[in-house]
């Protein structure tokens, strides 16, 4: 419900800049201009704009990216925005509000809001469990865009659809029952519009996506039919070969258009992360240096062999270079073989098994991003002979960016299932790569290092 969302948004903002006043007076000790009532105002005035900055920036609508991380992004750059908006209001009311309460509150005000939003998301998950508020969805045509729309839905339960099925008169059957092998007759096949009708009316069917092609008769027909009935309708655009394209929505003369636009600050952009990494990377490298000399000093004790592990890899633009890894295995074990799949395997060393179980074995690429051929944050590195034999145009795709050390892939994912085999993370995230998604990335990465199953 926006209502409840609204709610939750100013309430954070308005309690963010209470708490920022009261701690102030609380450990500072002075007593400042105007007294709490000015910013109980403040507060109010934080709030209702919170609750308009967010809703004009789209934060109270139904949808969800991959892990949220779009959403979070957004709910920073509004945050600022808002309190951007804050500072010009104290300086037109002419109101003395003090510059360190201020920047307290925008302190507070970040984590409250997006701890706001993920309870309410997972109160939300709750009821939906549970049946509440569930809107079942009617998927017209069972073509590829009908079929990978079903199956984000199943993916993405947070979004509260229930998808009942396809109306497709051409429809494949055995195809349609490959999207859910659990219970395969719970999709529905309709093959007429008596059935389509009747369908609707039985499962109370709120939503309809047209994923394939209608004259425009038929269109017209299905949305007025839609309209009659307040069942929500969505068109689907099969835009998958371009998932690494920025899109934008716009129109001509009230005919809908989908752009893809070149990014203008894409160089800048790279240039800030190249700086970002190579700071990073040098203090990482600087505060770990003695557990990496410790490492290399039981590595040379465990096992014989070298302390490093090097391999070829494909990095930007296809250029190969030298990945550097903590050797993990015995220095007979097959170079290109299939990863270890668990934590018995006979190839690992005994050191070995708790730097892949803890990813340590990974702490020196942090030598490849000094070096320049890998970022912080991007795609894995693939190996040769898999980019020869097993990539097409759309994983080409991959090499656009730099490889990186942590990626949705490595916080979303465990290391079991290889990364050539589901490259919808990497497309998200070259779609939308900024310096701030890189930043949450990593910051994800950390308690995904606990939870990631790695042998």
């Amino acid at each position: 419900n926006p209502a409840c969302r609204s709610f939750c948004g100013l309430f954070c903002s308005f309690f963010a800049v209470i708490a920022a006043y009261c701690i102030y007076v609380e450990f500072v000790g002075n007593s400042l201009p105007g007294g709490p009532v000015s910013y109980c105002r403040l507060g109010l005035f934080s709030g209702v704009f919170g609750t308009l900055t967010f809703y004009f920036t789209g934060l109270y609508r139904h949808q969800a990216s991959m892990m949220n991380l779009l959403e979070t992004r957004k709910v920073i750059k509004t945050t600022l925005l808002l309190f951007l908006l804050l500072i010009l209001y104290t300086f037109f009311a002419r109101a003395e509000y003090s510059r360190i309460t201020l920047c307290l509150a925008l302190i507070l005000a970040l984590p409250l809001l997006l701890f706001g939003r993920f309870v309410f998301f997972k109160f939300n998950q709750y009821l939906y469990l549970r049946g509440v508020n569930i809107r079942r969805v009617l998927i017209y045509g069972a073509g590829p865009p009908g079929r990978l729309l079903f199956q984000s839905i199943l993916n993405t339960p947070k979004l509260g659809y229930d998808p009942i099925g396809f109306f497709d008169p051409d429809g494949d059957k055995e195809q349609i029952q490959e999207l859910c092998p659990q219970d395969p007759d719970r999709i529905l096949l309709l093959a007429s519009s008596e059935q389509c009708v009747q369908a609707i009316e039985e499962h109370k069917v709120q939503d309809i996506f047209l994923s394939s092609q209608m004259n425009g008769e038929e269109l017209y027909t299905l949305l007025a039919f839609c309209r009659d009935r307040q069942v929500a309708f969505h068109i689907v655009p099969y835009l998958q070969p371009l998932f690494t394209e920025k899109v934008e929505l716009s129109s001509i003369n009230g005919i809908p258009l989908v752009s893809f636009k070149a990014q203008p600050l894409e160089v800048v952009e790279d240039w800030l992360r190249r700086g970002v990494d190579l700071v990073l990377s040098a203090l990482f490298l600087l505060i770990t240096a003695p557990f990496t000399l410790c490492m290399a000093l039981l590595i040379k004790l465990d096992s014989q062999g070298p302390i490093f592990f090097r391999q070829t890899r494909i990095g930007k633009d296809g250029a190969p270079f030298i990945i550097y890894k903590f050797r993990t295995m015995y220095t007979d074990a097959p170079v290109f073989h299939h990863s270890p799949t668990e934590s018995t395997d006979a190839r690992i060393t005994r050191v070995g098994r708790f730097l892949r179980k803890m990813s340590l074995d990974e702490l020196p690429q942090f030598l490849n991003v000094l070096e320049g051929t890998m970022s912080l944050v991007g795609p894995r590195p693939e190996m040769e002979f898999i980019v020869k034999n097993a990539y097409n145009d759309l994983y080409r795709q991959r090499l656009r960016v730099k490889p990186g050390i942590t990626g949705i892939w490595q916080i979303s994912a465990d290391r079991t299932r290889e990364i050539h085999e589901d490259i919808s993370y990497d497309l998200f995230y070259i779609a939308n790569r900024s310096l701030l998604l890189d930043m949450l990335i990593l910051i994800r990465t950390v308690p995904a290092l606990f939870m990631m199953k790695t042998y």
